[in-house]
């Protein structure tokens, strides 16, 4: 597999769907975008399509080349709704989740998802109990551990 770094600058419509152009045929593994005063720098790690990239010969295939494929689920990734002001903090609380996820071996969802992150930067909680109404999904043991950390880099 061999993975490709590509960065893209999206400050209207256009390049929005010249980014989308582009990745036809390709495999998303990882993206991360950043909101500036000049639009949305966009930072793409892909590979082409495995369907794309395999030759076409005429050989015996095994049967798990006619199982059915499942339909891939389209991702769609949340795009903040937020000042300038407020993107570094969104950023600095989305790293500090991917680390403390990686560290627990959990996907960062597990602890709040990016629509939760967003509110979490719009409503600021002061305290663990107005926290609580924000990532009511997150389970009584992370809240616990992360609560504390989390009010205390809203705060600062």
């Amino acid at each position: 597999m061999a993975l490709q770094l590509k960065t893209f600058r999206i400050t209207d419509t256009a390049s929005e769907e010249a980014v989308n152009t582009f990745l036809q045929g390709k495999r998303t593994h990882h993206w991360s975008a950043t909101y500036t005063d000049n639009g949305w720098n966009v930072l793409m790690i892909y590979e082409l399509d495995r369907e794309r990239q395999r030759p076409q010969t005429n050989h015996r295939s095994n049967h798990s080349d006619h199982a059915p494929k499942k339909p891939e689920r389209e991702r769609t990734e949340h795009i903040p709704d937020l000042s300038s002001e407020q993107m570094p903090l969104y950023e600095s609380i989305r790293k500090w989740r991917n680390t403390r996820a990686r560290e627990e071996n959990i996907k960062p969802y597990v602890l709040f998802n990016n629509k939760q992150l967003e509110d979490l930067v719009k409503a600021k909680p002061s305290d663990p109990d107005s926290l609580k109404t924000i990532v009511a999904d997150m389970s009584p043991e992370h809240f616990e551990k992360y609560s504390g950390e989390i009010v205390g880099m809203i705060g600062s």
